[in-house]
């Protein structure tokens, strides 16, 4: 059986953990898990974890004697080691979370994240690297793209579009047909109700750009 390394021991990583315990009891797992990687050996010494930081994210080396889920927040920096461990042939999975609703149409990237009640409706498609918190949902025909971080309670609706590495806090909201361009980020609790601009700061009700 294969071994599970979670890269990055920080909050979302431990989060990840959680998740990844779940669907072993699930009976669905298909792998065992061995550890973390963070470039910080020292990341987990102030919490009491069974499983521990084995080596660093710099210099890992990429075996197929190992599965793979990045478990970085921000989307740059997940995006840059999760591409650079790719080239590097790593075998990367998805956590899907048993408690995750996830149509039979959906189409998905590899090392997606759906957190616990997260929802994915018809004809989603979502990218590599892509997280999708608790309670959060994507809509019939929403398309999101490689190394989203949605956040909990958001609601993507109909056909709503996020670029590259879109960051949107918890309780967000897209309008239907709305597009956020690459790299945007939205803050908490705003209502997008217009198309935002890539490397924008959003935030409001409605969202604007600031």
């Amino acid at each position: 059986m294969k071994k599970l390394l979670i890269i990055g021991a920080g909050g979302f990583g431990r989060e990840v953990l959680e998740y990844a315990l779940d669907i072993i009891e699930s009976g669905k797992a298909q792998w065992e898990i061995e550890g973390f990687l963070d470039d910080s050996l020292t990341a987990l010494e102030n919490f009491s974890y069974e499983y521990k930081v084995i080596d660093t994210i710099e210099n890992h080396k990429v075996s197929d004697e190992y599965v793979y889920i990045c478990a970085i927040g921000n989307p740059k920096t997940k995006l840059s080691v999760g591409r650079k461990y790719l080239e590097q042939g790593a075998n990367f999975i998805n956590i899907i979370h048993p408690t995750a609703l996830v149509s039979r149409t959906c189409k998905m990237g590899v090392n997606v994240v759906l957190c616990p009640d997260a929802k994915v409706t018809s004809d989603v498609v979502l990218g590599n690297f892509v997280a999708i918190n608790m309670n959060s949902a994507c809509s019939h025909d929403s398309k999101i793209g490689d190394g989203c971080t949605i956040s909990s309670f958001c609601d993507l609706t109909g056909f709503a579009s996020l670029g590259e590495g879109v960051f949107l806090g918890s309780h967000v909201v897209i309008a239907p047909s709305v597009s956020v361009g690459d790299y945007a980020r939205i803050g908490a609790g705003s209502v997008v109700l217009k198309d935002i601009p890539a490397n924008s700061l959003a935030f409001g009700t409605p969202a604007v750009r600031r």
